[in-house]
């Protein structure tokens, strides 16, 4: 099938590293974006005759469908999106993780993924075609300790995309999630001081997660990003109900 040309794709979570990485990444290679989160865009992306922002919060039903409605109304079609938008949520034990601490976690990081995913198979079923990328982590295909809240939504996330991409693959829509690893970002710099300060010797130590990788570095959200916009191209026509790993080889013990 011949891919439409420009292209649109949706982006969640714009705000976020991944996100503004996205953005920058598919504009680069030709596609027109729609960006959605709580915070606006930067004044340069807003400018873009080929990008557009609409604001919603990902746990508000009416707001994630207030906000597709937009993206066709301003692009005319969606061709495929990355739902980027999560959250890491509490340090601690699995025992001290609150009601409140699992409800808002699931909220934004299953719900989020949840409502903008079935907003997107409603439009893209009926016509045919369209791919879904979404962010789970390393953290939905191993234990990660002290981040408990966080790994039991980004498990759940891999079921959602699976479940998903068996449904919908019979209708042309593709849906695949990423895997990123630690990625050099405010919020990993944020989990890597708490969980320093619970454990000062996990990692053998060291003072941040990137020791714990094979490639002794952080991976960065422009990998991500690229892994994205693959995934959503034709190259990877055959890609479907699948979880890619950009995790600088974590997964590979």
């Amino acid at each position: 099938m011949t891919e439409p040309d420009p292209r649109t794709v949706l982006i969640t979570g714009s705000a976020g590293a991944v996100g503004r990485a996205c953005a920058e990444t598919f504009l680069q290679q030709g596609w027109r974006v729609m960006l959605t989160d709580l915070d606006p865009p930067s004044a340069a992306l807003a400018g873009r005759p080929d990008a557009a922002f609409a604001a919603a919060d990902v746990t508000d039903r009416k707001a994630v469908d207030a906000a597709y409605a937009a993206a066709v109304a301003r692009f005319g079609r969606i061709d495929a999106a990355v739902l980027a938008a999560g959250v890491e949520g509490p340090v601690g034990p699995v025992e001290g993780i609150s009601e409140a601490d699992i409800d808002r976690v699931l909220a934004v990081n299953l719900k989020g993924c949840l409502f903008w995913m079935q907003a997107c198979l409603r439009d893209m079923k009926p016509r045919g075609s369209g791919a879904i990328v979404a962010l789970s982590s390393i953290s939905g295909v191993v234990g990660s300790a002290s981040v408990g809240a966080y790994t039991i939504s980004k498990h759940a996330v891999i079921g959602l995309v699976r479940a998903a991409a068996l449904e919908a693959g019979r209708d042309g829509v593709r849906v695949n999630a990423i895997c990123p690893g630690p990625i050099d970002s405010d919020m990993m710099r944020r989990l890597d001081k708490a969980l320093s300060a619970r454990d000062p010797l996990r990692a053998g130590g060291q003072a941040d997660s990137s020791k714990g990788l094979p490639m002794q570095r952080y991976v960065t959200a422009a990998e991500v990003a690229g892994m994205a916009a693959f995934l959503c191209g034709g190259a990877a026509a055959g890609c479907n109900g699948g979880t890619y790993m950009v995790d600088g080889g974590f997964t590979a013990r």
